[in-house]
């Protein structure tokens, strides 16, 4: 290696500055004692190199605190000062609405009202003409042919008499034909509430509808216990199956619905976490003693792909044959033959993490979800002995830039800082078929479905009535698969 200026500051050997970083031990600071001291035979870097590489890092944040961070919080911030008259204008288009709406009344009353008028008029124009022809033949023939026969029947002689019954053998009675006066009568119909609202509008809360909707009750399509622990569920390729771990263990399960063992593997190592791949269907699995990220085979062979830098919590396999492997510190991309995928420019796919662990890609949208624990176990978290530490969900893109972090149910932010509400306490997520992220919630014991745009929380699917929910997967049945810390399993039909 060159030679480097040494930077002063070594705390474990006085006097000898840094001028290296070990890449072994997440990019620690040693100095030239420290290479042949307690990192002999590690992974070194210049560390002039490392700090450019800050520095460089260090920029990118700048630049996009100035040119899209802090002129979006201003605009929000402008926004937020000049929305008051949002909600006015609202009420004016909803009085409008009704107000077109009753003139349109008005307007089909006037119109039905016309229509009688007219129809009224004519039927007296009818009737007076009916009138006028049935009075001229009463007076101007039927009541003289009266009073001939009278007259006839009275005084007449045998031949007046056979003369007027044969004319009236002969002659045809042709009163005229009085023209059909229209009936008129009004039948109303139905008044539908429900056909008046869907005609006055909708009112939209952050653009959706927010009239009543029965949110559906999730059916239990079956229920088993396994013998074993697990904590992780993941999604069969093919068939109504899936593989269990857990990360004491040093086997993987395939099981069915119903809860019977099809094939277990003994992987001879302490799995950490697993994944299934979208296009394989062959399970991944990482282990934290050597850093290893390893595959069964079809055959049942598990071979090592690659090793990482950090110890290795969790994985997931993209739809793109991307390993995305989320490790003490951050999360990063790799190839499936241990590969860093860049991001651009050199720099790798990368996003900041304290411990993430549980991992989920959306075949959807490319985007990843992890949790992330920020080192506080659950017990600790509720009793409030680490107040500065909240667990939460990353969402992120397919090359890992940060959508949001969901740190409470409800809200969500695209930095760090978050005021916490309400418990959260999220172990588990995967993805549904629209890009929207189910999470295992354990402070509230339910499985919520989170927008995977907005990180809101939408509604809530499933409420354990016993322990929590802790793992969960989807098939793409829509079979919703839900582990218990208890070893229960429940699969629900998804909606």
């Amino acid at each position: 290696m060159a030679a480097q200026t040494p930077v002063p500051g070594c705390p474990r050997h006085e006097g000898i500055g840094f001028i290296y970083v070990c890449k072994s031990c997440e990019d620690e600071l040693i100095c030239m004692d420290c290479v042949t001291d307690s990192h002999y035979g590690h992974k070194m870097g210049k560390l002039t190199d490392y700090v450019a590489d800050q520095k460089r890092e260090i920029q990118q944040y700048v630049d996009r605190l100035s040119k899209t961070d802090i002129p979006k919080t201003k605009e929000d911030i402008r926004k937020s000062e000049t929305n008051g008259g949002g909600y006015q204008k609202v009420i004016s288009d909803i009085k409008c609405q009704g107000k077109q709406m009753k003139d349109n009344i008005d307007t089909a009353i006037k119109l039905l009202v016309k229509m009688c008028t007219e129809l009224e008029k004519l039927n007296k124009s009818v009737s007076e003409k009916n009138r006028t022809a049935l009075t001229k033949h009463l007076r101007e023939d039927l009541e003289p042919k009266l009073d001939r026969c009278q007259q006839v029947l009275t005084s007449g002689t045998t031949v007046a008499v056979t003369t007027l019954a044969r004319e009236i053998r002969n002659t045809s009675i042709d009163p005229p034909f009085p023209r059909r006066l229209q009936t008129l009568e009004f039948k109303p119909a139905t008044i539908s509430t429900e056909l008046l609202e869907r005609m006055l509008g909708k009112v939209l809360v952050d653009g959706e509808d927010q009239s009543y909707k029965p949110i559906p009750t999730p059916v239990v399509l079956f229920e088993f216990k396994t013998s074993f622990p697990y904590e992780l569920c993941r999604t069969c390729l093919t068939g109504d199956e899936a593989w269990l771990s857990y990360w004491k263990d040093e086997s993987v399960y395939r099981v069915d619905i119903k809860g019977s063992v099809k094939e277990t593997i003994d992987c001879k190592v302490k799995v950490k976490s697993i994944s299934v791949s979208p296009t394989t269907g062959r399970v991944w699995f990482c282990v934290c003693d050597d850093r290893s990220i390893r595959e069964i085979t079809m055959g049942g062979d598990i071979v090592t792909r690659f090793n990482v830098n950090n110890t290795p919590r969790s994985l997931c396999i993209t739809s793109d044959d991307v390993v995305v492997v989320g490790m003490k510190g951050g999360i990063q991309l790799y190839t499936t033959d241990g590969r860093v995928v860049s991001a651009g420019a050199g720099r790798p796919c990368r996003q900041v993490a304290v411990r993430p662990y549980h991992m989920a890609s959306s075949s959807l949208t490319g985007d990843v979800a992890a949790v992330d624990s920020e080192g506080v176990g659950y017990d600790d978290y509720i009793a409030g002995k680490k107040p500065d530490k909240q667990p939460h969900v990353i969402v992120m893109d397919k090359q890992l830039n940060l959508k949001f972090r969901c740190k409470d149910i409800g809200t969500a932010t695209s930095n760090r800082s978050s005021s916490q509400s309400s418990k959260f306490y999220p172990n588990d997520v995967c993805f549904d078929g629209a890009g929207d992220i189910l999470v295992t919630e354990c402070f509230t014991k339910s499985v919520l479905l989170i927008d995977g745009n907005t990180g809101r929380c939408m509604r809530t699917v499933y409420t354990s009535d016993g322990r929590e929910p802790w793992c969960i997967s989807l098939h793409e049945d829509g079979t919703l698969w839900v582990g218990h810390p208890d070893r229960r399993t429940k699969i629900f039909n998804y909606k």
